[in-house]
């Protein structure tokens, strides 16, 4: 599998040790996985459907890299052309573009959309009479998709076995009008880039495989089947030795309780006091930064100054007025440290030096250098010290980070896109009433290959604020472990748990139809019933019930439904058995494909075992099978609510002389409680 453009490209990373190996192992399995989709998308020489995947990595765990590796080991084993959609290009992902192409002779490579149109005849003839291979690297924006898109038609792209990489696939590419269009009664096209990117890339290019990779896939994996953006397939990429992620910040449920001591609270109006124009520096600003400068200050003198100095990240608010006033007190205050470390005029500020100094020895032990040398060297950089507020044409262009202290101070553009080597101190304090799992985990730019560096580390931030994190940590660790399990045979439908003060992803690229959420105390029962039901099967149903609850076959209908009524427990595996007996063909929450993820993943939340009940019942049944409520009230759910399993009710019901089909006509319906100690919310895709 391994060939020579691999081996070159690996090489011009310039990786070491650990992540060398780990770029390598990621590279391998994804191709691996491109190659059986790209052969199972084959029907007669030709592509049926091109396949779509999934690459799942962590937070500045090093996607791109395992991108261009990836790519470099196709085009080894007959790949002839990849596009990889960014969407921001950055210092840092311009310096590895640029190392991957210095290490790649031979591979016509382009990064500028618009050179294309006269490198039409030179690509064309490489792809059909030599051995050509073609990287085109672009943003994802309207102009570059389609000067793309004409271009690849131009060098008939058609003809050759493609790769399509989309970083952070779960951002610009999915279609914003979907929630909208499964709402509106007429029809409503797609977002501008995802049409460009379906109707136009996408289809010049036939024989591909499109390969979303992202961290937070929480929006492509909620997508319904009949989408182009749901995965066939997924490569999770596994954290390196040397990774800080989750773990090492969200391991516990008090920030006090942290394992290695890297979380310090601030108040929680920290963010109103930052923001106020009028107001001093907040305190728990002040710690952050006096933390930062002791412990850069000890950074410089065991580890030396890297090439991009140290950083320290200020992510107050969205809104560029207020991080403007972020600038100016985190400015000024850099000016009375300097002053009272050169002129003595504050010794509070000496004072709380100290305490941060005492607090960097916790985690650096006997390496920490002596307080007076610190103070020195701090005074010192303090002399070049820069502070850059971090906008979209800033994170375009790259950011001039100094050559000592740096101070980052922004918003949105500190998430997604934009990779902090040496971050020291996160202060964070950007707070909203209901935040999205996806958007909130990218803020979460300590993550990253920094263990070197871990001792000196800390986040500042509310304590509510660390909660929510907590939160999404746990939800992403619950995801990697359905996928994990689920790894042979990818399901209909993937879970994502999340609390009440979270949402999964931004509501407008999910189809309302057919996603939904399983909350603590629901009653989740079909609307619809598939009649005539097989009365073998009907009868197979009412015997394994039977033999559940231990009520022999020859027993009367009053003794079952008693036994059934009482209940007994039940394995999940068993519940599961039972239910995909049961063709309902309904279309709300209960659907026959889906409904053993959702027992799955309450097994998963509240332990094994399903409280089973069985009785008798009496229903209307509407035109073509359908059910208006439930057909369980009052004591009944109440009394399931309260159970610390699932309550799976299966009643025998016979159609009432009302009912659209008729009287007489019986069916096994199935209702589930969800008991009200769930703690978490489950969003869902219904296939």
């Amino acid at each position: 599998m391994d060939g020579r453009l691999f081996s070159t490209a690996v090489a011009a990373l310039k990786l070491e040790g650990e992540e060398a190996k780990d770029t390598e192992n990621n590279a391998r399995n994804i191709v691996g996985e491109i190659q059986k989709a790209y052969e199972g998308s084959l029907s007669g020489g030709r592509v049926a459907r091109p396949a779509t995947g999934l690459v799942y990595g962590r937070i500045q765990s090093g996607k791109t890299r395992a991108m261009i590796a990836s790519t470099a080991l196709a085009f080894d084993n007959d790949f002839k052309i990849a596009v990889v959609m960014t969407s921001n290009i950055n210092d840092l992902v311009n310096q590895t573009h640029f190392d991957f192409v210095a290490g790649l002779p031979g591979v016509m490579t382009f990064t500028k959309d618009n050179d294309l149109e006269r490198e039409i005849d030179n690509v064309k003839i490489q792809l059909e009479q030599g051995d050509g291979r073609l990287l085109i690297v672009g943003s994802k924006g309207k102009g570059s998709l389609e000067n793309i898109s004409r271009f690849l038609k131009k060098v008939h792209a058609e003809d050759h076995p493609t790769i399509i990489f989309d970083d952070e696939g779960d951002q610009a590419s999915l279609d914003t009008n979907t929630r909208r269009r499964s709402r509106s009664a007429v029809a409503v096209a797609p977002s501008t880039i995802n049409r460009v990117i379906q109707q136009q890339l996408r289809v010049t290019a036939p024989r591909h495989v499109y390969v979303s990779v992202t961290g937070t896939p929480q929006a492509v994996l909620l997508q319904s089947a009949e989408s182009s953006h749901r995965p066939s397939f997924i490569v999770m990429l596994p954290p390196g030795a040397t990774y800080v992620g989750g773990d090492h910040f969200f391991d516990s449920d008090e920030p006090e309780d942290n394992a290695r001591k890297l979380i310090k609270v601030v108040d929680v109006m920290e963010q109103q006091r930052l923001l106020a124009p009028g107001s001093g520096i907040p305190e728990g600003l002040r710690r952050s930064i006096l933390f930062f400068l002791v412990a850069s200050a000890a950074a410089i003198k065991n580890l030396g100054i890297p090439e991009k100095g140290y950083s320290f990240l200020c992510h107050p608010s969205l809104k560029n007025q207020e991080q403007a006033v972020a600038d100016r007190k985190i400015n000024k205050f850099l000016t009375s440290v300097a002053s009272a470390l050169l002129k003595g005029t504050d010794p509070n500020i000496l004072k709380d030096l100290e305490a941060a100094y005492g607090d960097l020895k916790v985690t650096l032990g006997a390496a920490t250098p002596p307080f007076d040398d610190l103070k020195t060297e701090i005074a010192r950089q303090l002399a070049t010290r820069r502070i850059l507020v971090i906008n979209a044409k800033v994170k375009r262009q790259g950011i001039a980070y100094g050559k000592g202290l740096n101070f980052l101070i922004g918003g949105n553009t500190l998430g997604r896109g934009i990779a902090i080597k040496d971050l020291l101190v996160t202060y964070y304090t950007r707070d909203s009433q209901i935040s999205q799992i996806d958007t909130m985990h990218q803020h979460a730019r300590m993550f990253g290959y920094r263990s070197k560096t871990l001792a000196y580390t800390r986040l500042f931030i509310p304590r509510h604020l660390y909660y929510r994190f907590s939160n999404i940590h746990y939800s992403d660790g619950e995801l990697r472990d359905f996928i994990d399990k689920h790894k042979a045979e990818l399901p209909n439908s993937f879970p994502i748990d999340f609390q009440y003060d979270l949402r999964t992803t931004r509501p407008g690229v999910l189809d309302v139809n057919k996603t939904d959420t399983v909350h603590p105390g629901k009653q989740i029962f079909p609307n619809h019933v598939r009649l005539p039901q097989d009365q073998r099967l009907h009868a197979k149903i009412l015997r394994m019930i039977r033999d559940d609850l231990g009520v022999t076959t020859g027993a009367d209908e009053n003794k079952f439904e008693r036994a059934g009524k009482a209940g007994t427990t039940i394995t999940t595996a068993r519940a599961i058995e039972l239910v995909k007996l049961i063709k309902t063909g309904s279309k709300n929450t209960w659907r026959d494909k889906t409904i053993d993820v959702v027992l799955k993943k309450l097994a998963q939340e509240l332990g094994d075992g399903i409280l089973l009940k069985f009785r008798f019942a009496n229903r209307t049944v509407g035109e073509a099978g359908h059910i208006e409520t439930g057909t369980l009230f009052g004591p009944e759910v109440n009394q399931a609510r309260g159970k610390d399993k699932p309550t799976l009710w299966l009643m025998d019901v016979t159609a009432t002389p009302q009912s659209a089909i008729g009287s007489g006509s019986r069916f096994i319906y199935p209702t589930l409680v969800v008991p009200t100690k769930l703690e978490t919310l489950i969003m869902f895709n219904k296939g």
